[in-house]
């Protein structure tokens, strides 16, 4: 046997220890998250986020027991039964298929919480959300068909590795292609918004929100964890096995990045998807009525409506360009931002 580049068991080690800290983040920030949403429960609570961070967590939680629970048996109660390295590497021991098919479901998950942001975002168009949810079912059932290719008498590896290859690409294409859709989206609106009210902020700080926003954290952890499993061997046995390293920790990345999303909008740090929204919004304009403001000119208020989260702009105008428009006024147009 040739001498492992990175083996599997220490790779296991480092994984599974980077995972423990990486839960420990998640469990906090799950917590924080759950009590701004249990303080917004009266604003009205969205149910598809709420039961997917949920179900996240426990798929995060369930899988570090199990990440802890093989390691006790590869490195302790089997050590005198069966080498750590071969333990690691036979994929068809039960719990680590049940270990692989929490990974899946939580992958696939990931993926339908990018998707849902997508389709919120732009105004809630179901045929822009129609490809990448296929795309998500696809990939779910493309792993599920890889890990139970361990039950049949005969494993044919060649056609597992391509099927874990397909649901990689398939991950990877939802992630990158629909965060630079939504990174656009984002970006467009912030600068049309800041630029309107005559804003500025600075760069660093919107560049980080951007990224928190678009999920692009976890598209750059995908990237990666592809690159690695076209490096791991098939067997391994030998080779580098790195790509275990991230497998470990993708769950608590896969939770953490919507969780963190969550509770940054509850806690007022960014806007709603739905401020980002293409559809339509509503807006009331207050016009002070006359001598209120002579010589400062007159302070107009407009509330800006649009899904979840409404906004707020104090606008001044002159008297010059006020007219002779004295009262209420309500018109459909498309929102400022």
């Amino acid at each position: 046997m040739a001498i492992a580049t990175f083996a599997i068991d220490e790779a296991y080690l480092v994984g599974d220890w980077l995972e423990s800290f990486m839960w420990g983040v998640y469990t906090i920030m799950f917590s924080m998250t759950m009590y701004t949403i249990y303080q917004k429960r009266r604003e009205g609570v969205n149910k598809f986020t709420t039961t997917t961070l949920i179900l996240l967590y426990v798929l995060a939680t369930g899988h570090i027991s199990l990440s802890l629970t093989r390691l006790i048996q590869g490195f302790i109660k089997l050590r005198n039964v069966m080498d750590p390295v071969e333990y690691f590497a036979s994929i068809f021991i039960r719990l680590n298929m049940a270990k692989d098919y929490l990974y899946i479901t939580n992958l696939f998950l990931g993926d339908l919480i990018i998707v849902w942001r997508l389709y919120v975002v732009y105004g809630k168009n179901v045929y822009i959300a129609a490809l990448p949810v296929l795309m998500c079912l696809g990939e779910l059932a493309v792993g599920y068909a890889s890990i139970s290719s361990w039950l049949a008498p005969k494993q044919n590896f060649t056609v597992m590795s391509r099927l874990g290859s397909a649901m990689f690409i398939m991950s990877l294409v939802v992630n990158i292609l629909l965060t630079l859709i939504i990174v656009a989206r984002i970006w467009i609106v912030t600068r049309r918004s800041r630029k309107a009210l005559g804003v500025s902020g600075g760069q660093y700080t919107r560049v980080l929100l951007l990224l928190i926003e678009s999920g692009a954290f976890v598209a750059a952890a995908k990237l990666t964890e592809f690159i690695l499993y076209e490096l791991a061997p098939v067997d391994g046995l030998e080779g580098m096995n790195a790509i275990e390293v991230v497998f470990e920790c993708m769950p608590q990345i896969t939770g953490l990045a919507p969780t963190c999303i969550i509770f940054a909008i509850n806690k007022g740090y960014t806007k709603p998807d739905s401020d980002y929204s293409t559809k339509p919004k509503s807006s009331v304009v207050f016009f002070s009525p006359d001598g209120t403001a002579a010589a400062r000119g007159t302070e107009t208020s407009m509330f800006t409506s649009g899904g979840a989260g409404g906004s707020t702009t104090f606008v001044r105008q002159d008297d010059s360009e006020k007219g002779s428009s004295e009262k209420l006024k309500e018109s459909p147009t498309a929102s400022m931002v």
